[in-house]
């Protein structure tokens, strides 16, 4: 089984193990969803509801009497509006939320996916007839506020790349272990981000034999549970396969190993440690940003290198693997260069 297969299959197995906490028609709605949700998806649904449940055992007198797979379509039916209200509000309040943290609240972001999650279960249990109406259908979506598109402009995604080859600005710990191995390996990584906008989940699931350089392409597992082709310029390209023949073997990976970024022992990189080897390049070459600079801004480096060259937000669309075009226009923004680069089109002379 390939690395994209087995992650796909662990997520699908967490996710019907918290079903099985939960009450069987939760269950049985996993069941009639698990076709066409990928199975993050699925999980994220699991982890909401489950999150939800408790809540109600915790804080509506109606449930704190029964274990959460105690819990009947008449009770969901006794729920309206007020009552999820009550649970996005609480959502939305201070609480050590994890052992690893101290308070937090949730944005507005993550309630939304809250919502989604409800309102799918809440329509399920409708079009069955189990309960008469959707209290979710009821409450007023928040407003998301639109976040600062953080990206590198052309100046600091060259100096990012030359701090990646040579090594320039790193300590002297940090330099211990920038070999050519290392700096071959991750001009390679950063310069796929950068080049084909893809996601760091899809960049460490990458096998060898995703690549096409006859095609110019890397075939890569989405976040919707499909394969997509993207495609590389030349000059990235050179460096990939650059790292294929002079970086990889010096990983001295198992013969049966078909990753194509790897770690010290030779196994397949993490998302962990590619979010720390960026971060590192980026305290080096761009430190005013290094804080807001993820992996995940290498992606909207590209989208808005995209949209500034093509002007085409449905193109972009594609190439970034969104399935709706308004996940693409999160990265639209007025950038300085966008701007400059219209200034004579109200010349009519």
């Amino acid at each position: 089984m390939g690395y994209k297969e087995s992650k796909e299959n662990e997520a699908r197995l967490k996710a019907d193990a918290i079903s099985k906490e939960l009450p069987p028609f939760v269950r049985q709605f996993f069941m009639q969803e698990e076709n066409h949700l990928s199975g993050m998806t699925l999980y994220s649904y699991a982890t909401q509801l489950r999150t939800f449940f408790q809540y109600l055992k915790d804080n509506n007198p109606c449930f704190s009497d029964k274990s959460l797979k105690e819990i009947t379509t008449d009770d969901m039916g006794m729920l309206n509006d007020a009552d999820i209200a009550e649970f996005l509000h609480d959502l939305r309040m201070p609480k050590k939320r994890n052992s690893n943290s101290g308070e937090s609240v949730c944005s507005e972001t993550t309630i939304m996916h809250y919502m989604v999650s409800l309102n799918r279960l809440f329509n399920y249990l409708t079009a069955r007839r189990y309960i008469k109406s959707n209290p979710v259908e009821l409450i007023k979506r928040g407003r998301v506020k639109k976040k600062e598109i953080v990206y590198l402009d052309r100046d600091e995604k060259r100096d990012f790349i030359e701090t990646i080859k040579t090594g320039e600005g790193l300590t002297s710990n940090q330099l211990k272990f920038h070999d050519i191995k290392t700096s071959k390996r991750d001009t390679a990584i950063c310069t796929v981000f950068l080049d084909t906008g893809i996601r760091v989940s899809e960049l460490v699931g990458m096998n060898l034999n995703d690549i096409n350089f006859s095609r110019h392409g890397i075939r890569v597992f989405r976040k919707g549970g499909n394969f997509d082709t993207v495609y590389m310029s030349d000059s990235a390209e050179a460096i990939l396969k650059d790292y294929l023949e002079n970086g990889r073997g010096y990983y001295k990976p198992d013969k049966d190993e078909q990753a194509v970024f790897l770690n010290r022992q030779g196994k397949r990189l993490s998302v962990r440690s590619v979010e720390k080897l960026v971060k590192k390049y980026m305290l080096s070459s761009v430190p005013d940003k290094a804080d807001r600079v993820t992996p995940h801004k290498l992606r909207t480096t590209f989208a808005e290198n995209m949209l500034l060259k093509t002007g085409d937000v449905e193109k972009v669309q594609k190439l970034m693997g969104h399935s709706s075009i308004s996940s693409t226009m999160h990265y639209v923004t007025s950038t300085e260069e966008a701007i400059e680069a219209v200034r004579n089109l109200s010349d009519d002379t």
